[in-house]
């Protein structure tokens, strides 16, 4: 306890640099936190599942004829899961598919349901994943209109009440009935839902799966045991080649399948892979760097606490009875930094949750992952306590009889160069985050989306291909483009920026085969959007279309383009031939994470149910009042109109999630290494102020000194800053890897961001020592 006393006296004497560790110490904690909860989070994905081991997923690829394998895809075909079952009873238990492509808004009378996360799914879901079904019978969902609801969103719908028997309508089109009630699942599963719907409801409109149509299904399989994975591998190609053609496919090519640990799965993505391990080195980046900082400024008072340790040794301490006092220092800011820490998680909850992507903060942190912030601050304690402890408990006894003079310059100068190392390499991320995204946002898309916005109809006008669906449709658009604030308006299928309905078209020449994107419009669309025509004219007539220039060139086709016919269109112009008449600028409709699409736009208005409406400006307020007109004119259509903005926005959220935990990290990096450095400064330009009174009492001047300072200071500064930079270089150049279009910051700038660093860490020296180079020399020598 008579450690503690002394510890706790100690802290009150130094209250100046005591702060500085804590900051340090609290930015440290509350980055490197969550930074590893995040990672052990996603670490853990697809783990919840009870027998997770036994479950597996359902995958394919193409083998060319000369053995060259594409990468396995999981999207995949329905009948895959009965086939698999039937014909491997003795190693399939259960096997079910699940679609989860297409997102429906809910409705409670005229109330949309917020937060929803939608899987259709069969009789067979809860067995085969392992998820607990806590009321209803599972074989309802063998009939379309039935549904089940997660814990938590059935008691946020329906409170106490018994859920079974109520009702909800999919898209204002259909109505749900609530049939049972399953567990709740956490967010680190590869398809997490709380409304789970009927595969059949969903196959009303988009068609049952077959083994040559709409390859858009997940395929999950639950194993007898967990070894039976490898017996299964090894014969699965030819089962599978009992249902369908396995080889002999097009031009040779041959169809391999597998089943994936279902814990494989979200690993299989190499750009998750690129992203945790990017996180890994931000957080201990700015764990070392805190780190560091505390040893900083613990050794800064060396020379001014030897006499006391001398004192203590004096008395009868040893060699650990100091390092014990020192500990407890260490661990009395650190349970401060705790609590700060988790302060600012609780002020500042919901820009952490955007941040890392969570519902709630709490997802990170359970009793499961309760050991990874408890690591991180054990590991923060020994890494800041130990150092500095061995240090002051090395000092000899006679120090009290004299001055210590060891001020510990290389130990200092190194762990500086740690912190510049770790600012270096996180500004460096930073700039390409923030430049990247900008990319994003801003570049071109192959039309003109300035205040332009999107909504669609999900009902209300009738079947597709009837003349009353094509009247009210434009009956809508009609009434929209009369309002004062409408510019223009244009329909086709679908939103510009989605994964479009998509066919493989033989290159001419027979050669290869390219996936084309299409979608339909009604006349006028292109013009509205502000589709560029490169060549030919706009359609007129259905069954006419619009080719990118992408599309051009993967088929081959040169500069005999008009007149092409795209065959086994799937509606197109009612004989299923789309006549091409002419070429516009490549439509961006997969973003910027895939490489361009063969995109193609044919005229047929008896699918066109998306509006795109251009606004007259201000953009924000008219599309306010746009969507209180539609609502109030059109309430059972379920339109609701988003700028194109935030679809873009929200396309690359994972880009700006990550955007802003680099800034984060930045900024916390940033006022830790400052404080240091001012500490340091501080430290120095009190040692030194007899050397400096001295110095200019012979003449120099204020410049001098602060020259002097500074040059100290960029010894250690501009060699660290190079290696952060190129790291920072080095690292950005892997994350880049995930845009194959972009390009990385030009290495002008890295070195423009280096000498911006360098000039702020020379202006906080120079404002840090300006008053004691100012300063009348006397003051310092008379206290000699």
């Amino acid at each position: 306890m008579r450690q503690l006393y002394y510890t706790i006296q100690t802290l009150l004497r130094g209250r100046g640099s005591n702060a500085v560790k804590l900051i340090s110490l609290t930015l440290g904690l509350l980055v490197g936190i969550l930074l590893f909860s995040q990672i052990v989070y996603e670490l853990n994905y697809d783990t919840f599942y009870k027998g997770h081991e036994r479950l597996a997923m359902f995958g394919t690829r193409e083998v060319s004829a000369e053995g060259i394998a594409g990468h396995w895809e999981y999207d995949t075909y329905r009948p895959a899961a009965a086939a698999l079952a039937e014909s491997f009873p003795e190693l399939v238990e259960c096997a079910t598919p699940v679609f989860f492509w297409y997102q429906p808004d809910l409705y409670i009378a005229d109330k949309k349901l917020e937060e929803t996360k939608v899987l259709f799914g069969d009789t067979l879901y809860f067995r085969t994943m392992g998820i607990e079904v806590l009321n209803g019978d599972p074989r309802q969902l063998a009939q379309a209109g039935n549904a089940f609801l997660s814990k938590s969103k059935a008691q946020e719908l329906f409170g106490s009440e018994n859920p079974v028997g109520k009702t909800f309508s999919m898209d204002k089109r259909y109505d749900i009935t609530v049939r049972g009630v399953y567990e709740d699942v956490p967010g680190n599963i590869s398809f997490p839902s709380n409304v789970l719907i009927s595969l059949p409801t969903v196959e009303q409109n988009f068609g049952r799966g077959t083994w040559n149509s709409n390859d858009i299904y997940m395929i999950y399989v639950r194993l007898r045991h967990e070894g039976d994975l490898e017996k299964l591998n090894s014969r699965i190609t030819e089962a599978i080649g009992r249902y369908t053609d396995v080889k002999g496919r097009y031009n040779g090519e041959s169809m391999e399948c597998r089943v994936l640990p279902v814990t494989d799965f979200y690993f299989s993505s190499s750009d998750n892979v690129r992203r945790l391990v990017i996180l890994a080195v931000l957080g201990f980046s700015i764990f070392f760097v805190a780190g560091m900082n505390y040893a900083l400024a613990a050794v800064a008072t060396i020379g001014r606490r030897a006499k006391m340790v001398g004192v203590h040794k004096c008395c009868g301490a040893d060699t650990g009875h100091i390092m014990g006092m020192f500990l407890w220092e260490t661990g009395l800011l650190m349970a401060l930094a705790v609590a700060g820490s988790l302060l600012l998680m609780r002020l500042f909850s919901d820009p952490i949750e955007d941040m890392l992507g969570l519902s709630r903060i709490g997802e990170i942190f359970t009793w499961q992952t309760i050991w990874v912030p408890a690591l991180t601050v054990v590991l923060l304690f020994l890494v800041a306590g130990v150092l500095p402890g061995r240090m002051f408990a090395r000092i000899p006894v006679t120090q009290v009889f004299r001055r210590y003079m060891d001020d510990k310059r290389s130990w200092k100068r190194g762990l500086l160069f740690v912190q510049f190392l770790g600012v270096a390499f996180i500004s460096g991320m930073l700039a390409t985050s923030v430049n990247q995204y900008h990319d994003l946002m801003k570049r071109d898309i192959g039309f003109s989306s300035e205040r332009l916005c999107v909504g669609t109809a999900t009902a209300g006008f009738g079947e597709f291909f009837s003349e009353e669906f094509v009247q009210g449709a434009q009956h809508v658009a009609d009434d929209i483009r009369r309002q004062p604030f409408v510019e223009t308006v244009g329909c086709s299928e679908q939103s510009m920026l989605e994964h479009y309905s998509s066919q493989p078209v033989e290159a001419e020449g027979g050669s290869k085969r390219s996936l084309v994107h299409y979608q339909y419009f009604a006349k006028g669309f292109p013009e509205a959007v502000g589709l560029e025509l490169v060549e030919g004219r706009w359609p007129q007539q259905p069954g006419e279309a619009l080719v990118g220039e992408n599309l051009v060139k993967e088929l081959n086709w040169g500069d005999q383009v008009m007149g092409r016919e795209l065959l086994s269109a799937r509606r197109g112009s009612r004989d299923g031939r789309a006549k091409v008449v002419g070429v516009v600028r490549d439509v961006r409709n997969m973003g910027f994470f895939q490489g361009k699409t063969c995109v193609a736009f044919i005229l047929d208005p008896s699918l066109c149910a998306t509006f795109h409406v251009r606004l007259k400006a201000p953009q924000h307020e008219n599309l306010v009042r746009l969507n209180d007109f539609v609502k109030q004119a059109y309430p059972q259509s379920g339109i609701s109109f988003l700028s194109y903005e935030e679809v873009r926005s929200n396309a690359n959220a994972s880009v700006l999630r990550f955007r802003n935990t680099v800034y984060m990290t930045s900024v916390c990096i940033l006022l830790i290494v400052l404080t240091g450095l001012v500490g340091y400064v501080s430290d120095e330009t009190q040692r030194r102020s007899k050397e400096i009174a001295v110095r200019k009492v012979n003449g120099a001047e204020a410049s001098s000194i602060l020259r002097l300072l500074s040059a100290g200071i960029l010894k250690v500064a501009i060699g660290a800053v190079v290696i952060g930079i190129a790291f920072a270089w080095y690292v950005s150049d892997i994350w880049m890897e995930q845009f194959p279009d972009s390009t990385l910051l030009s290495p002008v700038w890295f070195i423009l961001l280096g000498i911006c660093l360098l000039t702020l860490i020379v202006l906080a020296v120079v404002l840090k020592a300006w008053h004691i180079a100012n300063e009348n020399p006397v003051n310092s020598i008379k206290s000699e």
